[in-house]
């Protein structure tokens, strides 16, 4: 058995899908106009949820705040517990005091590259530097020691 297809003109009542969506966007309309008077707009939508979102951020720091100024387990197995905030800076402001300060970073030197060793220097505006001269005046200084300067290529005549 084989089917047929029928384009819409040949379809006994051709208007009956215009007139679905017709009746269907009459019934959206409809039933926006009618809660429009109940006071369901965009606006009061947005208020109610800038109001649940208030409310929930207002619980949140309450909750935030006690936990902040509390004792209790974080891992009670592990022995990991946590104390008030305002307690831990006193704990740690006064060895934070007597340390002495550590650098961020290794100090090291810079190391020449190809185009140094091949004559060529990268800055050729500034004048070339001597190594030693600079780890004596770290020396002299009283600063650490940089790590020994590589040995010059040997120009050939």
């Amino acid at each position: 058995m084989s089917e047929t297809s029928t384009s819409i003109s040949q379809r006994r009542h051709p208007y009956l899908p215009g007139l679905w969506l017709a009746a269907g966007f009459l019934g959206l309309a409809s039933l926006a106009f009618l809660l429009r008077p109940l006071g369901v707009t965009s606006d009061t939508v947005t208020d109610s949820a800038a109001k649940v979102r208030l409310e929930k951020i207002a619980k949140l720091r309450t909750e935030q705040d006690k936990l902040a100024d509390s004792f209790g387990w974080v891992d009670k197995a592990k022995g990991i517990g946590h104390i008030p905030i305002a307690q831990a800076m006193d704990l740690v402001i006064p060895q934070l005091r007597t340390a002495q300060p550590r650098p961020a970073y290794p100090i090291t030197t810079i190391q020449l590259s190809a185009i140094t060793a091949a004559g060529a220097p990268l800055y050729p505006e500034l004048p070339p530097v001597d190594p030693n001269a600079i780890a004596a005046a770290i020396q002299a200084d009283g600063g650490a020691t940089p790590a020994p300067a590589p040995l010059q290529p040997s120009k050939k005549p």
